[in-house]
């Protein structure tokens, strides 16, 4: 296995940035004869951290590094600060199009990833399973399969909150993050209508804990996407808004890749 966590400078963010890459080094072979190294192209996961979070979170809590290598799959872990994974054109910080899309162009720059739709993926826990849905299908162009676990899909309630000292309650946060929440619905940051204005919608896995604070809006989701004849996948099962819980339902969202 290969870990690569450096600096990349992104036109998208009009700055530079740090990633973590994990590659299964089972795929890199050395010829006999000669000092070469041959590059497989991989399946590639881009893998999106919740709020708070930073590119290695993952790789502290989480087994992702071991389970990526035995699966043969590439991990690309962006940082994406508390953005949620939207463009905010104010502050020139196009988190959506950076994840989305040029993202990918700089890392199947650097490293050997398959540029082909079908082995390309985007993931993601809490703030990351939002920013995986919304540009999955943005970007559907891009990615054939989202995994959300324990998503953050709270666009609906966020218009409703006034200020407060808890961010995660606070209007200014969410305006700082997303604009004109009166603006929010029916936009490209708005799940329900980036589902009923994409053309070819990724295969979608969710999960959620019986206990997690989020699970009522990602039950109301699936039943949107049911009701939409959308194929999806959810997952209930005991446990909280937790990495022990992203951490084994991130492994069981791969295994569906196999």
């Amino acid at each position: 296995m290969v870990l690569f966590r450096g600096d990349v400078k992104c036109k998208s963010l009009q700055r530079r940035t740090s990633i973590s890459v994990i590659l299964p080094s089972d795929n890199i072979h050395f010829l006999q004869d000669a000092e070469e190294i041959v590059p497989q192209p991989y399946r590639t996961l881009y893998l999106l951290h919740g709020l708070y979070g930073s590119d290695d979170i993952f790789l502290a809590n989480t087994s992702i590094q071991k389970f990526a290598e035995d699966h043969g799959l590439a991990v690309v872990i962006p940082c994406g600060e508390n953005s949620f994974y939207v463009d905010n054109p104010k502050a020139h910080a196009y988190y959506g199009e950076y994840v989305g899309q040029e993202l990918l162009d700089i890392t199947r720059n650097i490293f050997p990833l398959s540029d082909k739709r079908e082995d390309t993926y985007i993931a993601g826990f809490s703030m990351g399973g939002y920013g995986a849905l919304r540009n999955g299908l943005k970007y559907s162009q891009n990615f054939s399969k989202i995994g959300m676990i324990s998503s953050a899909l709270i666009t609906d309630d966020i218009v409703n909150y006034t200020d407060d000292d808890n961010v995660l309650r606070s209007r200014d946060f969410y305006e700082s993050v997303f604009g004109n929440l009166d603006e929010l619905k029916g936009s490209d940051m708005d799940p329900t209508a980036l589902v009923e204005n994409c053309d070819n919608v990724p295969d979608i896995y969710m999960a959620c804990g019986f206990d997690d604070f989020l699970l009522e809006k990602n039950v109301d989701f699936h039943e949107f996407l049911k009701d939409k004849n959308i194929d999806s996948t959810f997952v209930r099962d005991e446990g909280e808004h937790t990495w022990e819980f992203c951490d084994k339902y991130i492994k069981e969202f791969i295994k569906t890749l196999i």
